[in-house]
């Protein structure tokens, strides 16, 4: 049975925060992104998210 330190969540970080993360540049940098590519795919998202609920 899972604690109850496990059964909450907690805050989360932004996009914005964990594109900064270290560990997450690093991922990137091995994949060949950049933090402009990784964004234009949120927006794309974003944009098409927006136009289905409409």
């Amino acid at each position: 049975m899972l604690s109850k330190k496990w059964a909450q969540s907690g805050i989360e970080p932004s996009l914005k925060e964990m594109m900064k993360d270290p560990i997450i540049e690093l991922i990137m940098a091995r994949d060949n992104l950049k933090t402009d590519d990784v964004w234009q795919v949120v927006q794309n998202a974003k944009q098409q998210i927006e136009q289905r609920a409409a």
